[in-house]
């Protein structure tokens, strides 16, 4: 299907998940393939997916549409690591989702027993992204500076070979934790740096 589109030498080349039947190490050896034509052939090509890691790995610049409409373009890294609302920074990587208010105070944001600083009006519904990989586990009684510490119990982890993906419940909340070795213990405190905490405002 690929050399019957071009070989009538198009100007765009469209493709619509072209490979979203294949199985996984057919998949990487063909995202190498495409990738490689196309910058040979030099031909603009759309290449649409619901697959994150096709998105990122194989784009020069990622257009984010939900329902439609565009909400984020960029280049990959700019829309993995400065996601412009809380769909991308969900859609783009394995994040962590937690809906929350601002406190009376206006300086805090609590979403299910976890307390972030935040600036905003009190009351405000806001949504708090974290990426899986950006929980670090922790010491009993160790501090850590300029950044969130929660505690939760694993209740499950799986293995995915180059890491463990642990389920942690912390205040009724599933907490995705991807760390390269498994976690051994049950009860576990967890830090994120704030700087790694996004809060987005519901609209």
């Amino acid at each position: 299907a690929l050399a019957r589109a071009l070989i009538v030498r198009p100007r765009v080349l469209l493709l619509d998940e072209p490979l979203s039947n294949l199985d996984a190490k057919v998949r990487q050896r063909l995202r190498l393939e495409i990738r490689s034509l196309q910058r040979r052939i030099g031909i603009t090509t759309i290449y649409v997916t619901h697959d994150q890691e096709e998105a990122l790995s194989m784009s020069d610049v990622v257009v984010v549409m939900n329902q439609g409409r565009v909400v984020q373009v960029g280049k990959p890294e700019e829309i993995y690591r400065q996601p412009g609302n809380a769909f991308v920074a969900e859609f783009m990587g394995v994040s962590n989702v937690l809906r929350g208010k601002i406190a009376l105070d206006g300086k805090t944001v609590d979403a299910g027993g976890i307390s972030i600083p935040y600036t905003g009006a009190p009351g405000s519904a806001v949504t708090i992204v974290f990426k899986a990989d950006e929980a670090e586990p922790i010491a009993d009684g160790a501090r850590a500076d300029d950044a969130i510490v929660i505690e939760g119990d694993v209740i499950e982890a799986f293995f995915f070979g180059a890491m463990y993906r642990h389920f942690v419940n912390v205040s009724g909340n599933t907490i995705l934790v991807d760390r390269p070795t498994r976690i051994q213990a049950q009860r576990v405190r967890l830090a994120i740096a704030r700087d790694k905490i996004l809060v987005f405002a519901e609209t």
